[in-house]
């Protein structure tokens, strides 16, 4: 219920303006002053409601920043910010990653498509699941390539900031095959 209170201001607009539009309507047929009176409740509320959606920014749309903000550092070949986006616990994986990326010049890096963000509130601090497609254009040791990879990263929220725990990547098809095959 909170994602579409929060992150979903149209739906929330929406219903408004339906409810607002039918009470209406039933004002004017009818003559009846609490219908009326129903109608501006619905309207006000709806706009405080789209307003509030606005003004409230929750883990998951903190999470798309990280990753936009995450994927221009990289462009911009910007190693130690990206490195401050790791946690201090982190995987193997990542480490051998962080340690590879340095030999790495990107061109391009972009988030393409954000399949999920799972969030996890359970236990001593908050943890996220993200599946996404990523594309990178880079050059390494004189050889250059473009690679679309499918991405799961899994994060943990520290001191309120969300930092790189493990991740795995796959061929760009991946979740497309996942959600196909019924493997979800």
């Amino acid at each position: 219920m909170a994602a579409i209170l929060f992150e979903q201001p149209w739906f929330i607009g929406a219903i408004g303006m339906v409810l607002t539009i039918v009470t209406f309507y039933g004002w004017a047929q009818s003559g009846n002053p609490i219908a009326f009176r129903t109608a501006l409740g619905f309207a006000v509320a709806s706009f405080l409601l789209v307003l509030l959606n606005l003004w409230v920014v929750t883990d998951a749309e903190n999470l798309r920043i990280w990753l936009a903000d995450a994927a221009a550092e990289l462009q911009s070949n910007q190693y130690d910010k990206v490195l401050k986006r790791v946690s201090p616990d982190h995987s193997e994986r990542v480490a051998s990653v962080s340690e590879r990326m340095k030999t790495v010049k990107f061109s391009v890096a972009r988030v393409s498509k954000i399949h999920s963000i799972d969030i996890d509130y359970k236990g001593t601090m908050p943890t996220a699941d993200v599946r996404l497609n990523a594309f990178v254009e880079a050059e390494s040791q004189g050889v250059s390539g473009r690679l679309p990879r499918w991405v799961r990263l899994t994060l943990e929220k520290i001191e309120s900031k969300w930092l790189l725990t493990d991740f795995e990547d796959r061929d760009a098809q991946h979740e497309f095959i996942r959600s196909r095959s019924g493997m979800e």
